[in-house]
């Protein structure tokens, strides 16, 4: 499949025109789900960015990354990672893969993993456990990773935690596809609402998201910084 990789601001960005098809030839492996806030979270911290470059699949996931590739002249449309990962879900089930979930609150991870049993009822869904773990409970997380062997592991920790949990773990199973899905759990479990579609088709699920979550203004703080040094670097490109 025709694919390439180019670079966004010191991270790298998969183009393809088919990110699912590209996720399942790999067959196994970590994708990531780039934005403009991961990528400002990279240049800032040297462990973060050497995660994603070591990636097998980074996919445009924001706006931002969408943007800044078209203003290089690339052919690129945004892969929402929440959407990809669904997609997984499903070629999952119909390959008779098993599935992992890890992430989220105590509350919500059952009732993402409801969603899913009612969604595809024949999915082989191994195990599950929330984001909020001490040492004893990452290991039988760990041991029950080991020892089912799942096809697709999701995990919801937040960025940067999640990159660098996978990057730490993934050798327990290495035919699987390891993928970072940030809040998608929330989503699944109904906790929260996704942007209206005409919203995303206008770039601006971000700004649904900060309405939904104001804390969120914090981390969104470094999107002008983003947009200056992607100006920038397309004026000296």
């Amino acid at each position: 499949m025709g694919s390439y990789r180019i670079d966004v601001l010191g991270v790298p960005l998969d183009i393809a025109t088919d990110y699912l098809q590209l996720a399942q030839s790999l067959g196994s492996g970590h994708i990531v789900t780039l934005n403009a806030e991961m990528v400002m979270a990279a240049r800032r911290h040297p462990r973060l960015r050497t995660v994603i470059q070591g990636a097998e699949l980074v996919v445009p996931d924001g706006a931002g990354v969408v943007l800044y590739g078209r203003w290089r002249g690339h052919k690129i449309d945004r892969c929402p990672g929440i959407d990809l990962a669904a997609r997984l879900l499903e070629s999952a089930r119909e390959k008779g893969q098993k599935v992992f979930f890890l992430g989220a609150k105590p509350d919500v991870i059952p009732r993402t993993v409801a969603h899913w049993q009612q969604q595809l009822p024949s999915l082989q869904i191994v195990g599950w456990h929330h984001g909020y773990f001490d040492a004893p409970a990452e290991g039988e997380i760990l041991q029950t990773l080991h020892q089912t062997q799942p096809h697709l592991i999701l995990v919801a920790l937040g960025v940067p935690k999640q990159e660098i949990w996978i990057a730490e773990h993934r050798s327990l199973c290495p035919h699987a596809l390891w993928m970072g899905v940030g809040g998608s759990f929330d989503i699944w479990a109904g906790v929260k609402k996704r942007a209206p579609q005409w919203l995303g088709r206008m770039h601006l699920e971000w700004l649904y998201r900060l309405l939904q979550e104001p804390s969120r203004w914090r981390r969104m703080a470094v999107l002008p910084q983003f947009l200056w040094l992607a100006l920038w670097d397309r004026k000296i490109g």
